[in-house]
């Protein structure tokens, strides 16, 4: 991949859509012409939006539709609106509508990075949604443009994540429920303790909320790309946020050490699981020496998860040091914990887990 300096910007439904009005035109006119500022200046920008589903339940008189119908509705007129505004800031874009597939299989995967590849060569902005239309409701879906903006990201090797939401950042606690929480300006890593300040609220009008941020912040800055959620409504902060300067929250990447391979990228985008294991440090230190993960250094299960997907390991601390396939479901290893008789079982082999820096 000839891809160099990568910027993804994922788009909220709450910023663009009005539940009253219908879409917010000026938002669209100005990320698009903020983009063209950034891409003259030698930025590659992937844009993710939402927004397809509350926008054709709104055109649609808010009756009661499916989700399917709702994103095949509101996606015309967003990508109508997308290019309207596009070409009056001078840029082209290219429309991708994308099904978890689309990265689990390995041969679509590599042909995605392609694609991507000769689009940012050639000046075109990539305008990314899920195609809703056709998997919402399926195991096909990413589940919310959160996930799919974090699996673009690592699997093209961004080197920053810019969230626009309709709140400033990330708060010490619901500023709805008390008006002293105040924006966390910084983050150096994000823990488990960090989504518990988020509570299980899920965005309204949206699928994804602060906890599904979190979650796919946490991945993105393990593998050194910086994350930023700001507030969409202020004309200024995407400007800023490209410019490097502060505003809302700032995600620090961490440093890693080691050469992700583009396997690693695939299985990380494509088999990533919200759940997680924290191990003993007699686990950890074993796992930075190169050796598999056996149940004896578990201590605990957080979330939930299938055999084969990609989970993070976490110490007592609640920091992540690694991130693999794990071997067994979430029920299954919380059975060993409880029965103490599967100790010695193998829950993650070596070459399938990546230590973070």
């Amino acid at each position: 991949m000839s891809i160099s300096n990568l910027i993804v910007v994922k788009v909220g439904s709450n910023i663009l859509v009005d539940q009253k009005k219908g879409l917010r035109l000026e938002v669209i006119a100005n990320i698009l012409k903020t983009l063209a500022k950034s891409v003259r200046q030698g930025d590659q920008i992937l844009l993710v939006t939402s927004g397809a589903v509350k926008l054709g339940r709104f055109l649609l008189g808010n009756k009661e539709v499916s989700v399917n119908e709702a994103a095949a509705v509101g996606q015309m007129e967003l990508n109508f609106q997308y290019q309207t505004a596009a070409k009056k800031a001078g840029l082209i874009l290219g429309e991708i509508l994308l099904a978890r597939p689309h990265l689990l299989k390995r041969e679509q995967f590599l042909k995605l990075q392609q694609t991507l590849d000769r689009f940012f060569n050639d000046k075109i902005i990539p305008l990314v949604n899920e195609n809703d239309a056709l998997v919402a409701g399926t195991e096909w879906t990413f589940g919310d443009n959160d996930s799919l903006a974090t699996a673009l990201a690592i699997s093209l090797k961004a080197q920053k994540l810019i969230i626009l939401s309709h709140v400033n950042g990330f708060y010490q606690g619901d500023p709805e429920n008390n008006s002293e929480n105040k924006v966390i300006p910084e983050v150096a890593d994000v823990n488990r303790e960090l989504m518990e300040y988020c509570g299980k609220a899920v965005s309204v009008g949206g699928r994804g909320g602060m906890v599904s941020k979190l979650k796919s912040i946490r991945i993105c800055t393990a593998v050194g790309i910086e994350a930023m959620i700001i507030n969409g409504l202020e004309t200024a902060n995407l400007e800023l946020a490209l410019a490097g300067q502060k505003v809302g929250t700032l995600f620090k990447a961490r440093k890693f050490s080691g050469k992700i391979s583009n396997r690693q990228r695939w299985l990380l985008a494509a088999k990533n699981s919200a759940g997680s294991l924290e191990v003993d440090d007699g686990a950890a230190a074993a796992l930075r020496a190169g050796k598999s993960l056996l149940a004896v250094g578990v201590k605990k299960v957080y979330g939930t998860f299938k055999s084969g997907e990609i989970i993070e390991l976490i110490d007592f601390q609640k920091e992540g040091i690694a991130f693999g396939i794990v071997d067994f479901s979430s029920d299954q290893v919380e059975d060993f914990l409880k029965s103490g008789s599967q100790h010695g079982k193998q829950l993650m082999h070596t070459d399938n887990i990546m230590i973070l820096g």
